[in-house]
């Protein structure tokens, strides 16, 4: 068992985690949204669930130079601090699209850094078990967050879509909580950085399996499907006559399943074993089709519920699968690249959608439909997570001949 100590520190940590998906809370509003800016087009307005991703690609790229600059613990801090000022902006200024959109960019510069920063101050302050646990928790804080965020934001927002970036205040309460639960710490030298750089992004990119490459494609079809649905959703249920606050109720009572999944992951690979990432993607499919194919607040619960299911499987297991793959050193580089891919994916998704000829709201959803079967087609046919557990089988047979050698 944690003792209180270590509870009130994972605590500290995780609260962060509690706006990693806060960027979603202006989906449900899109469509209103979109009535107030009948001059810009819906594509545009799309952007703002999409185009946070662009700041989380910024704060990607920033993140090792800020670590030699500031404390983890001081990033962490900033980062709360960048999304409660930019989450709160629009309220007070929002005569402009323009100026809602780089909001949305700059709250994602500082959901960037979180993600960035979250899984180092986990690992230098838990180890084993501990923070395998601790690790665990961290997606279900994320989909608490992410269904908090949704029911107060729609509600704030069912009369006017203003209001709901008042949702953001509670990032003044969590960047308190990681002032007084989260310990000082040193930050890294400039030497040790530049080390740190020197080899992680010259040979050990060269050195990566292939496998990692084709977890990366994964990793950009998840957030493709994810941005497909969290920016149409919206669309679809206002044109079967739904409006905001509804959107936010069904996508908050939702993620209840993303929840549940997230705290019995272990239970569900037991089931799915090595194809844990393509049922995911079943459920994916199964999200777009309870929204786009029924207009009852069950069946909409359902399909979000399946979402929520769907992102946790697939994005619980990527970076399991990608520590089997790379070694300690390899480790931090594909992680680096697995969340440059996801911001990536993330931004450009509407303008794929876009390019390729399909229509916003129900299109959207039958595009979803087809990408996440023919992933999850993709997956079960080749077996991929059979063969990345044989190479970890390989790898533990090769350590124990070494060790025996020795």
């Amino acid at each position: 068992m944690m003792n209180k100590k270590k509870l009130s520190l994972a605590v500290g940590i995780l609260s962060m985690n509690l706006l990693l998906m806060s960027g979603s809370v202006v989906g449900a509003a899109i469509a209103a949204i979109a009535k107030s800016f009948p001059q810009e087009p819906i594509s545009k307005v799309q952007m703002l669930s999409s185009i946070p991703q662009l700041g989380q690609l910024v704060a990607t790229i920033a993140f090792t130079w800020l670590t030699y600059k500031m404390t983890r613990k001081n990033i962490g801090v900033f980062s709360v601090a960048v999304v409660a000022i930019s989450g709160l902006l629009p309220i007070f200024y929002n005569n402009s699209l323009n100026i809602i959109l780089a909001c949305m960019v700059a709250l994602g510069f500082g959901l960037g850094l979180i993600s960035n920063v979250g899984p180092v101050l986990l690992q230098e302050h838990f180890a084993g078990e501990e923070r395998a646990t601790v690790m665990g928790w961290a997606v279900g804080f994320n989909n608490l967050g992410m269904m908090g965020f949704t029911a107060i934001g729609g509600m704030l927002g069912g009369t006017n879509w203003k209001n709901l970036f008042w949702v953001y205040g509670a990032a003044i309460v969590i960047l308190l909580v990681v002032l007084f639960l989260v310990p000082k710490d040193r930050k890294l030298s400039e030497e040790e950085v530049s080390a740190q750089k020197g080899h992680s992004f010259g040979k050990t990119v060269k050195s990566l399996n292939g496998y990692v490459y084709v977890m990366l494609l994964v990793t950009f079809v998840t957030s493709l499907c994810i941005m497909i649905f969290m920016a149409n959703q919206s669309i679809l249920l206002a044109s079967k006559g739904n409006g905001t606050a509804y959107t936010a109720m069904v996508t908050a009572l939702g993620n209840i399943g993303g929840i549940c999944t997230a705290f019995g992951l272990k239970y569900i690979r037991k089931a799915t074993k090595t194809d844990t990432m393509a049922w995911g993607f079943v459920a994916f499919a199964l999200s777009f089709v309870c929204i786009v194919s029924f207009n009852n607040p069950i069946m909409h619960i359902i399909g979000n519920m399946f979402s929520g299911m769907g992102i946790v499987m697939v994005n619980a297991t990527i970076p399991y699968e990608l520590s089997v793959l790379a070694n300690h050193q390899q480790f931090p580089v594909a992680i680096a690249m697995n969340t440059l891919i996801s911001s990536i994916a993330g931004f450009t998704a509407p303008m794929l959608l876009a390019a390729t000829k399909i229509s916003a709201g129900a299109n959207s959803y039958f595009a979803g439909i087809a990408v996440s079967l023919v992933m999850a087609v993709f997956l079960l046919i080749t077996r991929l997570g059979t063969r990345i557990e044989k190479k970890s089988e390989q790898t533990i047979q090769d350590q124990l001949e070494k060790f025996q050698e020795a």
